[in-house]
């Protein structure tokens, strides 16, 4: 059999791709469309209950069909793969797979309500009696045909293309205000579907999101779910009975073609306005980690990124000794903490002195007891390299600085930034 490399072709002012594949002669990839990501208000407060309480959404970048999967499109699936449907299953099968019989909702997308099968004239118009498990049979075969991870959309994916994505002019219809110029719908369709893209397309060029037929969705459906949908790349419920429909049909009422309608049905149910359009999701968008503020200093150190100095007191020596006293140490662990939460400051220690009779003697006794302090720093893990003692310089003044019981009073001593 003959093979063919498709092309990839990228129309920029309407972002239409065609993906690279190898596949055989006729296979043709359905157009897709590119989303940019973005944040949008997903439901309305003008609407039924289910779609309340508007929410923001943020999503990632990702493709979407131009249009709803086609007849023909569908059936070279189940030419290349002999794929039945869910509506085409013996019931002894679905029995098996533990589903209910067929029911009257349930038909073959090879023919339509009268009986007579799709004529050949019709396979452009998006097929029909589609279950959410044929649609996703569907997506996992073309995945594998064309080496690309094609889906069904998220209920949120959905959405914000229908709402023309970052694109958006605020229609109430995908597309328009106008809804006989976007959407074939019960009062213009004349109930049967209509050929892809007959109408106008909305903002990001897309088609048929109002009306035509509905559209399954990726997720399961839940009615509060609104309420708790997280921001960022919603998946819908964990679990549940239904799947999402979206879009409205051609036998739908006017007031179901909004593009916030939310609809539903059993995953294997299917009906003849029930189709599907395909999507490739992007990566997931995951909540931006809060920025850290820088920590807001107290205490001793409140001042210390202003001034780039601090007068410590509170650090307590015998009268003419260098030894710290121990009521010295919470003071001594504030500095130690502090230098723990910025580890990149050096500092330097200026160390405060007695009245030793001399001035030679006051700035030894100053240097000591800076160099004690520096000791008491390193001993609780603050590396050496970060801390310099210096004592306090002649220009400092002699004061007689014994108290009663013969201790030193609390003097300050001086720790600068360098």
């Amino acid at each position: 059999m003959k093979r063919k490399l498709h092309r990839i072709l990228i129309f920029l002012s309407g972002f239409v791709v065609t993906f690279t594949s190898a596949q055989t002669t006729n296979f043709k990839v359905p157009d897709m469309v590119f989303v940019k990501g973005g944040s949008f208000t997903m439901g309305t407060t003008k609407g039924n209950n289910d779609e309340a309480p508007p929410h923001k959404v943020t999503l990632g970048d990702y493709y979407i069909g131009k249009f709803e999967v086609t007849y023909s499109e569908f059936k070279k699936f189940v030419d290349a793969t002999g794929y039945l449907t869910d509506a085409e299953q013996p019931d002894s099968v679905r029995a098996k797979q533990g589903l209910p019989s067929k029911n009257v909702r349930n038909g073959s997308w090879k023919i339509y309500p009268s009986g007579n099968p799709v004529p050949a004239s019709d396979t452009d118009k998006p097929v029909g009696n589609i279950s959410w498990h044929d649609a996703m049979a569907y997506c996992q075969w073309l995945s594998k045909e064309t080496g690309k991870k094609f889906s069904l959309p998220t209920e949120a994916e959905w959405e914000f293309a229908a709402h023309g994505g970052m694109n958006s002019k605020g229609y109430v219809y995908s597309g328009s205000n106008n809804l006989d110029e976007v959407a074939w719908y019960n009062s213009n369709s004349s109930h049967t579907a209509h050929r892809c893209g007959m109408k106008m397309a909305n903002e990001l060029g897309i088609y048929d999101m109002s009306g035509n037929v509905r559209e399954w969705c990726a997720d399961w459906y839940g009615g509060f779910y609104y309420k708790q949908s997280p921001e960022y790349s919603p998946p819908g419920p964990d679990r549940g009975r239904d799947r999402v429909l979206r879009g409205g049909a051609w036998g739908s009422n006017g007031d179901r073609m909004r593009f916030t309608y939310r609809n539903y049905e059993l995953p294997y149910n299917s009906a003849y306005d029930i189709g599907f359009r395909v999507a490739i999701p992007g990566e997931p968008v995951k909540p931006k980690p809060p920025e850290s503020k820088p920590k807001e200093e107290t205490g001793l150190f409140k001042d210390f990124d202003q001034t780039g100095m601090v007068d410590v007191y509170g650090i307590y020596f015998d009268v003419g000794k260098s030894v710290v006293k121990p009521e010295s140490f919470p003071v001594i662990d504030q500095i130690v903490t502090f230098l723990k939460d910025h580890p990149t400051i050096r500092v330097e220690i200026e160390g405060h002195t007695d009245n030793t009779g001399t001035v030679s003697g006051n700035q030894a006794l100053s240097e000591k007891r800076a160099e004690s302090i520096r000791a008491e720093i390193i001993k609780r893990g603050i590396d050496p390299g970060r801390l310099e003692a210096k004592g306090y310089g002649s220009s400092k003044p002699v004061a007689d600085n014994k108290t009663a019981a013969g201790r030193t009073q609390n003097r300050r001593v001086t720790i600068k930034k360098l």
